[in-house]
């Protein structure tokens, strides 16, 4: 890739994440249009892969950009916006809800708590599945889960 190309790719998805932090974005096309009023030319196959490269998540039918646990300002931000409840499901297993597309971060954020008695986690769209030691942990888990939706 030239310098040239390379420049306007680097300013597209900066415009990209832009877009996707005021607007609500649905649809790649959106997202071409919403560059387009903003001057920046762009095909729905290279916002695709931007998307890709951004690692943009779709969340409740809208684009959002992820922010790992380790350059967040508050790491425990996608607890308190995208964990929508939790439940025991047993002595050793906690069920988080989330919304659609973000349960791979809430899982990452659990993970990076290294909280004593969490053994690890297992994410699927809109849920994650934290296994704990016993269930002692497990109750304290879900006290802290508890006062992390209390704080929104």
């Amino acid at each position: 890739m030239n310098r040239e190309a390379a420049d306007g790719k680097a300013s597209r998805q900066s415009a990209i994440l832009d877009v996707v932090a005021r607007e609500d974005v649905a649809t790649q096309n959106d997202l071409v249009r919403a560059l387009k009023k903003r001057g920046i030319s762009a095909t729905q196959v290279s916002v695709s892969r931007d998307i890709a490269e951004l690692g943009l998540v779709k969340a409740s039918g809208k684009y959002r950009a992820t922010v790992s646990a380790a350059e967040a300002p508050d790491p425990e931000m996608p607890l308190r916006v995208w964990m929508r409840g939790f439940a025991s499901a047993g002595p050793n297993i906690v069920v988080i809800r989330c919304d659609t597309g973000t349960a791979q971060q809430v899982g990452l954020v659990v993970d990076h708590l290294a909280m004593e008695g969490v053994v690890g986690t297992i994410a699927g769209d809109d849920t994650v599945f934290v296994a704990v030691a016993d269930a002692g942990t497990g109750r304290k888990f879900v006290d802290f889960l508890k006062s992390r939706m209390s704080s929104t």
